[in-house]
């Protein structure tokens, strides 16, 4: 019975270790879906077109230039507005990569003992997570988010993801510079911390 019970535990195992093996999968395709359309949509900003015939024209030129500007301003403001909701939307699947529940993106939740396994899937992640870590760091940048991008440093640095440990030495190197200019950009000091704004010395009176 001991025998019987240790087999269905173990297919069991193996059942659910299927399951979570592909919903990581399916949530790093996810992200690289997200990430195409994030890249082809930025790309397709709306060029400014002409405005000839304005001032000096006759009055219908003037009025053919104006309802040019209009629709030229609505299609940036669509385009800006669609941007967002891409950005946002890019940046939580690959967050629910590097921060996937559960014990991490590919590591099984019941160790089988099949260090074979084990050892397939640690070099996968050590490939995937910088990987997924620096395109999410690209997206953030690009959309003027560097406070994110100071953010994502305490997810790599916690040890509770322990996310550190998937990345050579130089990945860290160029990822700690990435993070430094971002906390450049945006007011912090080098360890994300808002940087004092200095106060006004009084003035002494005559």
């Amino acid at each position: 019975k001991t025998s019987l019970d240790d087999k269905e535990s173990s297919g069991i195992n193996a059942e659910y270790g299927a399951v979570r093996e592909y919903l990581c999968l399916r949530a790093y395709l996810d992200t690289h879906q997200a990430y195409n359309d994030w890249c082809s949509h930025s790309a397709n900003r709306p060029t400014t077109p002409t405005f000839e015939g304005g001032e000096g024209g006759t009055f219908s030129e003037q009025v053919a230039v104006e309802e040019k500007k209009k629709s030229h301003e609505l299609a940036m403001q669509r385009w800006e507005q669609h941007l967002i909701v891409q950005t946002q939307l890019t940046r939580d699947k690959m967050l629910n990569v590097l921060l996937f529940i559960d014990g991490g993106w590919m590591i099984d939740e019941v160790d089988t003992g099949d260090v074979e396994r084990r050892e397939q899937l640690e070099s996968l992640r050590r490939v995937c997570i910088p990987s997924t870590t620096f395109l999410l760091v690209n997206v953030l940048t690009e959309s003027g988010q560097d406070a994110a991008v100071v953010e994502l440093a305490d997810y790599l640095a916690s040890e509770q993801y322990q996310l550190y440990t998937l990345f050579t030495k130089e990945e860290l190197r160029k990822f700690l510079v990435r993070v430094y200019e971002s906390s450049i950009r945006c007011g912090c000091d080098p360890l994300g911390f808002n940087e004092p704004v200095a106060e006004e010395q009084p003035t002494e009176e005559n």
